[in-house]
């Protein structure tokens, strides 16, 4: 206890920072996207998750990426999501921008949380060996397996793993285990209710997702009849809460399921809660690759299924990435970023080898925000990166859209450059050792920024640098006196919650890069495509 006692300022301190970042991603995406599709307007901060298809690439929902390579377009349109037309003023945080609120806060939260739950390990996994009855069906001579344990220590998710004769039923989220080892206590019967999603710190994003009810029987005429046998392993998880934002649908839902779902090598079933098909459709190429199987969705089936092995719950790890140590076979964020490339089929794996090709030039993204944390001088920024001789491309939003055809477009770039937000997030499909920039806008938002994108960058073997604004740089001169607290105090503004300080430092704020100072880290950027060694291999 006393350990505990003084590590909890630190500890709160480190939530602050996650929490922003959690919010700061998430709310900026579903605004927008209930904006745009039910002309809703949502705060952030309270109505983070609800909602449907946020952004495609952490671009707007309908849209669809042009390229613009400078070389060979004058004047590109700058505008992301706005070009759609959809966006009412209130709402501008559409975009890249909502993912990274939510972002914010949400990280935030995590640390908080990784407080409070690490006090209260409910449940910690004894091993016990049974005899396991054979399914009804053609499940025979299975071997001594452990009990159902729920490991509820996580600050981020809570996990069941199951072996033995395992029961499955959809329609009224149960899972069952039959043993016919008697528990400990004779009058008690192990039994759980879990949400299967990895965001158990954030009480909104938890709020809509269903319980699976999870337990162990010694009774066979206390559990229904298997009406199908499966011989590979499940998983069963929910897609709700924020799925929908772009970066949500990374940091939550997909490479949690990576981590659960790798070490079978497809041989694994998904047993999914979700009322947002479109969402399977989008990232169906990920899906794909994790699984064989077809998705059974839980919530209308009726079979009732019977497996050898079953997980309930994703295992996740630290905001947007992969800790090895904690990873079935030691996977990576590498390995993550390997996956991405298969699954959309894109052929960069590593960046342009400068040494080797003088003449090529480098291609930069540029990652444009409309809406908010804008770049005023896009125009300017895009001149002097070719002046440095880079081959600058812009994503720009159009009608429609697609995952695949923005990961094309990342993955043939070795530089990214973009303001905090969820477009970030497209880092996933750059070839390992590219380079992202990150811009972090004013207000003490560099812990924020950092907890979202840098140590997972870097986990990712990518090259991570970041440009911090100044004062000058930030359109926020134009709408407070100097002597405001925004500007002398931004620690109070955060002081004051998470809403505010958004209000202020993230919904209202755009960028204009000084280039004098900017210019240098774009040279160190080519300099580090010069000279590519794997620095950050082994990150603690």
């Amino acid at each position: 206890m006393e350990a505990r006692k003084l590590g909890l300022p630190l500890l709160l301190g480190f939530c602050v920072g996650v929490l922003t970042c959690v919010v700061v991603m998430s709310v900026s995406t579903i605004e927008q996207q209930l904006s745009l599709f039910y002309g809703v307007w949502v705060h952030p901060a309270e109505e983070i998750s609800r909602d449907p298809q946020i952004s495609d690439a952490g671009i707007s929902p309908n849209s669809s990426v042009v390229v613009r390579s400078k070389q060979n377009s004058p004047s590109p349109m700058l505008n992301n999501a706005a070009s759609t037309g959809l966006i009412q003023q209130n709402t501008l945080r559409l975009e890249h921008g909502k993912g990274a609120e939510r972002d914010r806060g949400k990280d935030a939260d995590e640390r908080v949380q990784r407080h409070s739950s690490s006090t209260t390990k409910l449940s910690s996994p004894k091993v016990e060996i049974i005899e396991s009855k054979p399914p009804d069906g053609t499940m025979k001579g299975m071997k001594a397996r452990e009990k159902p344990v729920c490991d509820l220590s996580n600050y981020r998710t809570d996990v069941c793993e199951m072996d033995g004769d395992v029961r499955v039923h959809g329609k009224s989220s149960s899972v069952v285990l039959v043993t016919d080892h008697q528990s400990q206590d004779p009058g008690v019967q192990p039994s759980w209710r879990i949400k299967p999603y990895a965001r158990k710190f954030d009480k909104a994003a938890m709020e809509h997702i269903g319980e699976v009810s999870v337990r162990s029987s010694t009774s066979i005429g206390d559990v229904p009849r298997c009406t199908v046998n499966h011989s590979v392993a499940a998983i069963v998880f929910a897609i709700g809460g924020y799925s929908g934002n772009y970066y949500h649908d990374f940091t939550d839902v997909l490479i949690p399921l990576f981590i659960t779902s790798r070490q079978f090598d497809g041989e694994v079933q998904f047993l999914i809660a979700t009322q947002k098909f479109w969402w399977i459709g989008k990232y169906k190429p990920v899906l794909r690759q994790l699984s064989r199987h077809e998705i059974i969705f839980l919530d209308d089936d009726d079979q009732v299924r019977c497996f050898r092995h079953v997980v309930v719950g994703l295992h996740s790890h630290k905001p947007m990435s992969i800790d090895p140590a904690r990873a079935p076979n030691g996977y990576s964020m590498v390995d993550f970023t390997k996956l991405m490339r298969s699954a959309y089929s894109l052929e960069r794996d590593s960046p342009i080898r400068l040494g080797e090709s003088p003449t090529a030039k480098p291609r930069l993204l540029l990652i444009s925000r409309n809406g908010t944390r804008r770049f005023v001088n896009f125009e300017e920024i895009v001149r002097a990166a070719e002046k440095l001789d880079y081959e600058v491309v812009v994503a720009e939003a159009g009608t429609r859209t697609n995952v695949a055809s923005f990961t094309r477009v990342v993955n043939s770039c070795d530089v990214m450059v973009g303001v905090h937000g969820a477009g970030l997030t497209n880092f996933v499909f750059l070839p390992t050792n590219a380079v992202i920039i990150q811009i972090v806008p004013y207000g003490n938002l560099q812990n924020i920024s950092r907890s979202c994108f840098k140590d997972s960058t870097e986990d990712a073997q990518l090259h991570y640098l970041e440009y911090c604004i100044g004062v000058e740089e930030s359109s926020l001169t134009e709408q407070y006196p100097r002597d405001h607290p925004v500007f002398r105090d931004p620690k109070s503004i955060h002081r004051l919650g998470w809403k505010k300080m958004a209000d202020v430092y993230l919904d209202h704020q755009d960028v204009k890069l000084d280039m004098e100072r900017f210019k240098p880290l774009l040279l160190k950027a080519r300099h580090l495509l010069h000279h590519r060694h794997h620095h950050h291999h082994q990150r603690q």
